[in-house]
């Protein structure tokens, strides 16, 4: 491992932007200021960063890959993120297990962390929890009683006995999820996601087993996010629209209104504040989100929030036309003043973090069930489409772009945003997020100028449809593919190995690669 000198860049913090030298030595970050004043940097590398800008390596904490989507995964796999994330400035990035109903959850994150190790990223895992209960179960408990309530007198007693065998499973699979929590948390997995949608997926957590969850993450230190969206409301306006025939990719933020995330936000910052727990909400898209999530934080609510580059960046008119359905996603696309409130909150702290939840899919896998009509054309149904746009490599870019064109939005604030309050919320701070002596030697140097490049396929770095061995599984479209990038990352640096070295990966064209990522066991404060 090579010592490194970055000298003449502009260090970025929450604290400010100051010209800066930075040693790097044997993974950590030895020293920062005066590089004439700095002790045992003889022989290192020298890194010029004059009229560059350094950040603090970038943490990824929302991302979905090879995620089984309806029985469908996406297009990448850990490799070929890594690649992306680092172009995007990211050393750290975080997934989710691929929890099934009545799986144990050591189970599903041991076999993400398995996919995750041979990465050259740091990683690490949230533990999804869905429905407690397996499907099969509850069927069990469900016909159980009603066999009771339809018993003759002789046949009660029978009746009653298997309905409290049937019950005695249901509990048993509860408890057993409850009792998973705390051992989670204390192997470094202090993070939980819950679901109060998808119930026809069997994955939406019941109201009263989240309520469990909630206080069992709570009593052992760990912190429960969530996919806030109504399923009452999601339900019945897709069936209402099933029967007007209102299934347009345009319809789709109309089935799933503001309201849909108000209600959910409100309803889990209620049970926050009851239990005293500790909570956080994903991919906030909502004016009215926003202003409770407000609201709560003054009422002395522990809940943190994100937002994500998308909501940021682009508005429902984007599901106009053909190509709307690459703009599908849930929760959906937004208004300008539903954008606008999330600006506000990002500015005022409302809002901690952006991230990216990135998900790609190309655009056949996305038309693969649907109908066509006469003329060839796909007959436009957005029940049947999967959901997800890429961001992992964009978010960077994306948010450079805004600095300056939203008050209070700073190049300090991308850094708190990307860098510190993803590893303070996610429990690996001050080890990532930082450019403090003893942290990890993660680090991103990005020049600003380099400012007028769009952010589409030739100029990234997915799979790209057709490519020789790519095939099918690459993108054909960018999403951002008209937005212009704030600034282009020229040296990715994770734990004192090059990811990125002057705009190019290593580990292609005959470069060595970074060793692998290392997983983090990480503990909330």
């Amino acid at each position: 491992m090579n010592n490194i000198l970055i000298k003449n860049g502009m260090v970025v913090s929450p604290d400010g932007v100051k010209k800066q030298d930075v040693l790097l030595r044997d993974g950590k970050v030895a020293a920062l200021g005066d590089a004439a004043a700095f002790a045992g940097c003889d022989g290192a590398e020298v890194v010029d960063a004059a009229g560059c800008h350094v950040f603090p390596g970038l943490i990824e904490p929302h991302m979905h890959i090879k995620a089984p989507l309806g029985g469908i995964t996406d297009i990448m796999d850990f490799d070929s993120a890594a690649k992306c994330a680092a172009f995007g400035g990211i050393t750290t990035f975080m997934d989710f297990s691929s929890t099934l109903p009545g799986m144990a959850l050591k189970d599903a994150v041991r076999d993400r962390l398995e996919e995750m190790k041979d990465n050259v990223l740091d990683y690490s895992v949230h533990c999804k929890v869905v429905n407690l209960v397996s499907k099969e179960s509850m069927t069990a408990l469900m016909d159980a009683e009603m066999a009771l309530q339809q018993a003759a007198p002789a046949d009660k007693a029978a009746a009653q006995a298997k309905v409290e065998r049937a019950q005695a499973v249901v509990d048993g699979e509860v408890q057993s999820h409850l009792d998973e929590i705390p051992q989670m948390i204390a192997d470094g997995i202090p993070t939980f996601k819950l679901f109060m949608t998808y119930r026809k997926a069997n994955v939406m957590i019941d109201d009263v087993y989240m309520l469990q969850v909630l206080a069992a993450a709570r009593d052992a230190g760990g912190r429960c996010g969530f996919h806030a969206e109504c399923n009452a409301i999601a339900e019945y306006n897709e069936e209402l629209f099933c029967r007007n025939n209102t299934l347009r990719w345009e319809d789709f933020p109309r089935c799933k209104p503001a309201v849909c995330e108000e209600e959910a936000v409100r309803r889990v910052l209620y049970y926050a504040e009851m239990l005293k727990a500790p909570i956080y909400f994903f991919h906030i898209s909502t004016k009215g989100a926003v202003e409770a999530i407000r609201e709560a934080k003054k009422r002395g609510v522990d809940v943190i929030a994100e937002t994500c580059s998308h909501y940021l960046t682009l508005t429902q008119e984007k599901n106009a036309g053909e190509d709307g359905i690459l703009y599908l996603m849930s929760p959906p696309l937004r208004s300008q003043e539903n954008q606008d409130a999330l600006w506000e909150g990002l500015v005022d702290g409302t809002l901690s973090l952006v991230t990216s939840d990135n998900c790609s899919f190309p655009r056949w896998m996305k038309e693969e069930s649907l109908d066509r009509g006469a003329d060839g054309k796909v007959v436009q149904d957005f029940t049947k489409v999967i959901s997800g746009v890429s961001g992992i490599e964009e978010r960077f870019g994306l948010m450079l772009h805004e600095v300056g064109r939203h008050k209070g939005f700073t190049l300090e604030k991308v850094a708190e945003v990307l860098c510190e309050n993803p590893a303070k919320v996610f429990g690996c701070y001050p080890r990532k997020g930082c450019l403090q002596v003893g942290s990890d030697a993660d680090v991103t140097v990005v020049n600003l100028n380099d400012n007028s490049y769009k952010l589409t396929l030739d100029n990234l770095h997915y799979p790209v449809y057709g490519q020789d061995g790519v095939g099918k599984a690459g993108l054909e479209y960018a999403v951002y593919g008209d937005h212009v990038a704030g600034g282009r990352v020229v040296h990715t640096i994770r734990r004192g190995e090059f990811l990125v070295r002057d705009g190019k990966y290593q580990g292609e064209d005959g470069v060595p690669a970074a060793s692998a990522g290392v997983r983090l066991i990480r503990k909330l404060h």
